[in-house]
């Protein structure tokens, strides 16, 4: 396995523990601008760690977050569902970052601890099985 992946997979894990700790604390205006932050830095670490796998495994390079989980798609790590709630996570990522809405963040607060934690944390288990 490449070095690389190897190292980016360890900061995936440290930033999804790091995502996991801010979303069991009691939810207030400041831990919900937490996981969001959190949630922005794991996001990155996926969808790149994704990126060098899908190279190392299979030559595939691709260059975009929505192209990365495509590719996992059609490579049998995720499913139909899950890459449309993963294609859907880059669009509330993306908007995130260029708006600031209380309402949004609310809502996006509640994706990441009831959707999008679970399936990062999923794409880490499949990126980390294969490390192995």
């Amino acid at each position: 396995m490449d070095k690389t992946l190897v190292l980016k997979l360890e900061q995936f894990n440290k930033a999804l523990t790091s995502l996991k700790t801010a979303l069991a604390e009691k939810e207030n205006s400041i831990i919900r601008d937490s996981v969001i932050k959190r949630f922005e830095f794991t996001y990155e670490l996926c969808w790149k760690n994704a990126k060098v796998y899908l190279y190392d495994k299979f030559g595939v390079d691709v260059f975009s977050p929505k192209d990365v989980f495509r590719e996992l798609r059609k490579n049998g790590l995720i499913g139909d569902k899950e890459t449309e709630t993963l294609l859907i996570m880059v669009d509330e990522r993306n908007k995130i970052i260029h708006t600031y809405r209380e309402n949004f963040s609310n809502e996006l607060y509640q994706r990441i601890k009831n959707d999008y934690f679970s399936l990062l944390d999923k794409i880490y288990q499949s990126l980390i099985c294969y490390k192995h």
